[in-house]
């Protein structure tokens, strides 16, 4: 889940990670664990290590550490390449950046670079780090004008010569001080464009109770709308809006966990809901069965088909590390593949590429040797062949900083990234599809 930028968090160092080779590629067929020793370079995709500017304070005997859902969180395309929207751990809470792509997009470099906060007069409880910088938001939105679109507590335009304008603030709390963790609380999930209006998701934390939203902006985000979300059996569910699809003007969202994502029982609910007017009137509905751990982090349209895609827990395990894919004609009826022949790895990011074929990132801890040791996460990308069964795998290798996002550019080629490191297909084609 996309909480707001400004969250505060504790920032340790840890020691370096591994790097092992995991994938397996080629057609996965029933029985198959995916988990041979072929690399993403059999699907087409070039590894860039260390292409990535690292988002958090480094030093001589400090590597930096950047929590799960932190760091670089989301690719949007721009010119020939694409901007990096995250967060910095700067020392002593996560802040605001943006990554610049460079030329033919091999490289990704923190802009405006991170200073130095001169802070020594100021007791260390009160220091801050540097502020960060960029465009502002959780999550961006490209506009027809060229402009982008930051979107968080509160809105904010990037004109397409670099110059910022305040735009709309979302009517909700946001938490400040997440170490007062009674305090209401709200996040920014989603946002799309469908035709001329601009949709927000996310969640709003009341009372220690959490529901769903949903904003609408007519006008470019100088002035937004509450859209009333309908009940589901006469409840409201407890989580947030966790991801907007959009075909035409049809739009389906997910909540972004079922009922038995955290306490891991053996059958949860996930809500969705359903436009077929760009987002103004949405009808409503329950997955039943989920298995644990059930959380959905991307939806898309692909091939003629809805999907949604996320994790579950491995049995015994407390932690989501099985592919989830949830597919619909409709938007309204869906059902669960089979993804036994994925392999291993929760699906945290997803676009479409030239051919209009789904492509998947994902990752899965490694088991560890010794209980105590540093966590390593094994990523892995797979690509649809145009059917909701089809799919072929490639290794993305293991680090501490897995692939966390993926969009497709311009000109159609494919373009993986996380906190270190960033995967580019070779093939361009016709620019097209969702990024996550």
């Amino acid at each position: 889940m996309r909480t707001h930028g400004g969250r505060l968090a504790v920032v340790a160092s840890l020691a370096a990670s591994a790097a092992l080779v995991m994938g397996g590629c080629g057609t996965i067929r029933a029985g198959d664990t995916g988990t041979g020793g072929a690399s993403a370079a059999e699907l087409g995709f070039k590894k860039y290590a260390g292409a990535v500017d690292y988002p958090s304070v480094t030093g001589p005997h400090n590597k930096g550490y950047v929590a799960p859902r932190e760091g670089l969180r989301q690719l949007v395309p721009l010119g020939n390449c694409a901007l990096g929207e995250g967060t910095f751990a700067n020392g002593y809470r996560y802040v605001n950046v943006n990554w610049a792509g460079s030329e033919g997009c091999t490289k990704f470099s923190i802009t405006p670079k991170p200073g130095t906060a001169d802070e020594a007069d100021v007791p260390y409880s009160m220091r801050s780090g540097w502020p960060g910088g960029g465009l502002p938001g959780d999550v961006v939105v490209p506009w027809d004008d060229g402009s982008l679109i930051g979107v968080g507590a509160t809105l904010t335009r990037r004109a397409s010569n670099g110059e910022q304008f305040r735009l709309a603030t979302l009517p909700l709390t946001f938490n400040t001080r997440p170490e007062q963790e009674t305090a209401d609380d709200a996040s920014v999930n989603t946002a799309v464009k469908v035709g001329s209006v601009l949709l927000i998701g996310g969640g709003q934390t009341v009372d220690q109770v959490e529901s769903p939203y949903v904003f609408a902006s007519d006008d470019a985000g100088k002035t937004i709308r509450r859209v009333p979300l309908p009940t589901i059996d006469g409840w409201q569910p407890s989580t947030p809006v966790g991801d907007f699809g959009v075909h035409g003007t049809e739009v389906v969202a997910f909540g972004a966990a079922a009922t038995n994502a955290y306490n891991f029982h053996s059958s949860g609910t996930i809500p969705f809901w359903r436009s077929a007017d760009g987002g103004a009137h949405w009808t409503s509905g329950n997955i039943t069965g989920m298995p644990p751990g059930t959380q959905v982090h991307s939806v898309l349209y692909a091939s003629g088909h809805w999907l949604a895609l996320g994790g579950y827990a491995k049995s015994g395990a407390f932690y989501n590390s099985l592919p989830l894919v949830l597919t619909s004609q409709d938007g309204t009826h869906w059902t669960r593949m089979d993804t036994s022949a994925m392999g291993t790895g929760e699906i945290t990011a997803a676009t479409v590429d030239s051919a209009g074929h789904p492509v998947l990132v994902g990752s899965a801890p490694r088991p560890k040797s010794k209980p105590n040791t540093r966590t390593v996460l094994c990523g892995s990308v797979w690509v649809g062949n145009g059917t909701t069964t089809g799919w072929k795998r490639g290794g993305l290798g293991c680090s501490e900083d897995p692939p966390s996002t993926a969009v497709t550019l311009a000109d159609g080629r494919v373009l993986i990234a996380g906190n270190r490191d960033l995967w580019l297909s070779r093939t361009p084609g016709p620019g097209r599809g969702h990024g996550s």
